[in-house]
């Protein structure tokens, strides 16, 4: 199967749709994108420990973004090849090196103790882009305009033409308000002309006027005329325009030399910044879904309350179920799972469930199942899910089916997983039957891992212990018709055809005589697995008294916890008020100690005073503990603290933490302007991103360094020509209004009738300066910058 088919059959593709959208830059999510499996289990458990440690970092509430690495390639071959980089491509280092900063403030506010190999490492790759940055703005703004002090030479140049320009505006002002000049002069008012400042001057009358002519007005009324008084001034402020031009030319080139000293650090970096968007993506994924890193076993498969990602994205709720096969005591080494039951009664959800945690796993990925989960490294998994149809290979759904099924005879081993939808349901039921239980036994002979799902009867029975096969189905309560998705081993599952047509209202006749038209093996079987039905129905009503007694010892112990939280609370106030009485009894006796000794005393006494808060105070922020579940209240507080967003599963949004708990524990919640008191046990981790650049970067400098926002992109993927571009213009109208250096248009490739009407477009626009496709790694031929005229 195709790796896009095999995205499609089992949610894969929307799980990569989901994972690449948490990325913040272009390259990220095309790495993202195409994720796969990696090559071995211990290359597996090291993505696992580097995203358990990027999952720390989120939860102190700070993830930088990676937007400049978009941008990178560019400015940095141009480095490299000792170009002078120009102010718009000193804006994109500028941004490269705040986000690198950035970065590594946030992994250095980590305490050194618990700093995994991952961030270490990354601590080790990424710049310090400080003095970079600093050099940057010493020479221009943040909105990319040279600073009129960058030097001293220009600094001087800048004050010497502002002091020219102001004798040149006073001698141009006196000669047009000068009372003869009234029948010379067309308007009273000075204006420039070929970077000249000229005065406007009647047609006809400039012989009478001493002066050089630089042009006329469009309807000839008008000649502009610079005074003979004012050339050399005007001279002048030539010859400082052109210093100004030669001084910054001297200070961008000095500033590309500084730069291009580093562009093996800036490659580092790049390397390190990507790598943690990348990686900080996949944690904020397992955060969203609560997932856990699974465990690899040989020879089993113990799935511990797994459910379907996309489920969980979307917030429905989820029915967890346990899925045992292999080497265990409650499978007896069965690696085939024949699951059986009603249409929509889960089956497939739950085949897909198993399939999304194998291929995640193996990706690196932490599972959504709970802690202790295991499987095999699969190195192979092989689906049959969906219609494999082809036309061009003049297959049928049952050929292409069926020689899907004929490959995976092939496999063998631990090592393989299969995963086959209503295996040979589309065909004659007897001869189906025949054939699906012939390729089972082979499947089960080579010891492959599988999970099967069929409505087909002869497969629901006649799996001995030693066959290899186990019978699965999900929970269907025939009084209210609905499924419960329960799943149960070891128990096959109707097909409840009969049952539900009695449900919508068939005659009764009707499926009386469909009951007569029964083989006499059919109608055992029938009967047989209603009996089975039947004990599945009494298996809620047996163990009430369980699931009672697991709710008291649940609420029992959330009380426990709350009440050593509460005890700690009080523990810690205790402690503080006697360090303070302490203090003061310290205080109290350095008063009265002699003044020879009162220095000495101090010294020993401020220590004592210092280390007796560490000694009873809880770790400083940034400090990793061990990660756990959030099992108390006081655990949900320490990670979420006041201003904290969180996601409202009751409400489908995202809050912000107003304060701590009450007696009840409830969290007091501002979510869409209400102000809501929920349980803590009832808040999951929010799911959008803030970048948190702008606030965390050079706190300890004196510098006031500020993010602009990123370039303009304009989306015209799914319209028209015409919508297209009239979309367009009114984007690009808005960038200039606002003075924008550059915008992105996004066209993707399709017929290239879009994108050559789009360029087309920008080639005749007064607007546009140039235009260029972007990079492999932004888009390709698909994506179009336009740098705009100032």
């Amino acid at each position: 199967m195709s790796t896009e088919r095999f995205g499609d059959s089992i949610d894969w593709r929307e799980i990569l749709n989901r994972l690449e959208a948490l990325a913040t830059s272009e390259l990220g999510r095309s790495r993202l994108r195409a994720l796969s499996a990696l090559g071995t289990p211990d290359e597996a458990k090291a993505s696992f420990t580097q995203i358990e440690q990027a999952r720390e970092v989120l939860l102190m509430g700070q993830r930088p973004f990676a937007e400049s690495l978009d941008l990178f390639s560019t400015w940095h071959s141009r480095l490299k090849r000792d170009a002078v980089l120009q102010t718009l491509e000193l804006r994109d280092v500028r941004r490269f090196c705040i986000e690198a900063l950035a970065l590594r403030e946030v992994l250095e506010q980590i305490d050194r103790a618990h700093r995994g190999p991952w961030i270490l490492a990354l601590l080790d790759q990424v710049m310090d882009s400080g003095p970079a940055l600093s050099a940057i703005d010493q020479l221009m703004t943040p909105s990319g305009e040279i600073r009129a002090d960058a030097s001293e030479a220009l600094h001087n140049l800048h004050r010497e033409r502002t002091s020219q320009t102001k004798v040149l505006h006073s001698t141009l002002d006196r000669l047009v308000k000068a009372h003869d000049m009234d029948p010379v002069v067309q308007e009273r008012f000075v204006t420039t002309r070929e970077g000249r400042w000229v005065i406007p001057v009647k047609s006809g009358m400039q012989h009478f006027f001493p002066g050089i002519i630089h042009g006329s007005s469009q309807s000839k009324q008008t000649v502009f005329m610079e005074p003979d008084d004012v050339v050399p001034l005007n001279n002048r402020l030539r010859q400082i325009d052109v210093e100004i031009e030669e001084e910054i030319e001297r200070l961008l080139t000095a500033l590309s030399r500084y730069l291009k000293n580093h562009v093996l650090d800036f490659q580092s970096s790049f390397d390190a910044l990507l790598e943690a968007d990348v990686t900080f993506a996949k944690a904020k994924l397992a955060e969203i879904l609560e997932a856990h890193p699974v465990q690899f076993s040989t020879d089993s498969i113990d799935l511990r309350d797994v459910r379907h990602p996309i489920l969980v994205l979307k917030g429905a709720n989820v029915i967890p179920n346990t899925v045992k096969l292999g080497r265990n005591r409650a499978t007896d080494n069965h690696r085939i799972l024949m699951l059986s039951g009603p249409n929509a009664g889960g089956k497939t959800v739950l085949l897909k469930s198993v399939g999304l945690a194998a291929q995640m796993s193996r990706c690196g990925l932490p599972i959504c199942a709970d802690e202790g989960s295991t499987l095999p490294f699969f190195k192979g998994l092989h689906i049959a899910v969906g219609d494999e149809q082809s036309v061009d290979a003049a297959l049928s759904t049952f050929a292409a089916h069926i020689k899907i099924l004929s490959d995976a005879v092939s496999y063998k081993g631990a090592e393989h997983l299969l995963l086959i939808d209503e295996i040979c349901g589309s065909t004659d039921p007897e001869e189906g039957s025949a054939l699906a239980r012939s390729f089972i036994e082979r499947y089960a002979q080579n010891g492959v891992f599988g999970v099967i799902t069929s409505h087909l009867g002869p497969l629901k029975t006649g799996w001995t212990p030693e066959s290899g096969v186990v019978n699965g189905s999900l929970e269907y309560n025939q009084q209210s018709g609905l499924p419960t998705y329960q799943f149960f081993l070891g128990i096959p599952g109707q097909s409840l055809a009969l049952q539900t047509a009695r449900r919508v209202g068939v005659d009764p006749k009707v499926i009386e005589r469909a009951l007569d038209y029964l083989t006499p093996e059919a109608k055992a079987r029938h009967e047989h697995l209603r009996d089975l039905e039947a004990m599945k129905e009494e298996l809620p009503t047996l163990r009430p008294d369980l699931f009672d007694q697991l709710d008291e010892a649940k609420v029992a112990k959330k009380k426990y916890s709350e009440l050593i939280s509460n005890f700690r609370r009080e523990r810690d106030q205790w402690m503080d008020r006697t360090i303070k009485k302490t203090e003061r009894k310290i205080d109290e006796m350095l008063d009265f100690t002699q003044v020879d000794s009162i220095f000495k005393k101090h010294e020993r006494l401020q220590d004592v005073k210092t280390k007796l808060p560490e000694i009873v105070k809880a770790p400083p922020a940034g400090t990793i503990t061990a990660r756990k579940k959030i099992e108390t209240l006081e655990d949900f507080e320490r990670i979420y603290p006041a201003g904290s967003k969180i996601f409202v599963p009751s409400i489908g949004a995202e809050g912000l933490i107003q304060g701590k708990a009450n007696n009840k524990g409830e969290i007091p919640i501002v979510a869409n302007s209400m102000r809501l008191f929920l349980h803590w046990s009832q808040l999951k981790p929010a799911q959008s991103l803030t970048n948190p650049t702008q606030g965390i970067f050079r706190r300890s400098s004196g510098t006031q360094v500020t993010l602009q926002d990123t370039e303009r992109t304009i989306d015209v993927r799914g319209k028209t020509v015409d919508e297209a571009l009239a979309h367009l213009e009114t984007q690009l109208d808005a960038a200039i209004l606002n003075h924008e250096d550059r915008v992105r248009i996004v066209h993707g490739h399709g017929t290239d009738t879009l994108k050559r009407a789009i360029r087309s477009h920008l080639s005749r626009s007064a607007y546009v300066k140039k235009w260029k496709a972007a990079g492999p790694e932004t888009g390709g031929d698909g994506v179009t910058w336009a740098e705009l005229r100032d």
